[in-house]
């Protein structure tokens, strides 16, 4: 008799496990734990640039800046003067031909990354989105 009441238990407790192992997995996670939720963006407005090398050719750029959840997202409307002053600068040097294809994109945002970190100093920027990149 012992023995039967110890297997009993025992099925009991593997059974009670079971049930809050199912019952964790099929619970929602909580807001807070999604990935994604807490990402804030500053918009930078469409600004439109000569290209250098020679030819009329123009870039227009929208781009989102990824920034820390604590920070306004207007943060950084003051300095937009100065940032398309800068990379008006900085889009003359570069050749429309440098512009095609997936490295295009890449150098775009490096030349973007490079006036942001002289012109935002105080602000952490994560990444740089190109919402918008047109070469015309």
């Amino acid at each position: 008799m012992p023995l039967v009441l110890t297997g009993l238990l025992l099925a009991l407790a593997a059974l009670g496990t079971t049930g809050a192992v199912v019952a964790s997995k099929n619970r929602a996670p909580a807001p807070q734990t999604q990935p994604g939720a807490d990402k804030k963006y500053a918009a930078l407005p469409m600004m439109t640039f000569g290209l250098g090398g020679g030819g009329a050719r123009m870039v227009d750029v929208k781009v989102l800046l990824e920034i820390d959840p604590s920070v306004d997202g207007k943060v950084a409307d003051p300095y937009v003067p100065r940032i398309s002053d800068q990379l008006s600068d900085r889009m003359r040097q570069i050749d429309p031909e440098q512009l095609t294809g997936a490295d295009g994109a890449m150098l775009m945002k490096s030349t973007i990354a490079g006036v942001l970190d002289r012109e935002l100093r105080g602000v952490r920027v994560k990444d740089i989105l190109l919402d918008r990149m047109v070469v015309r």
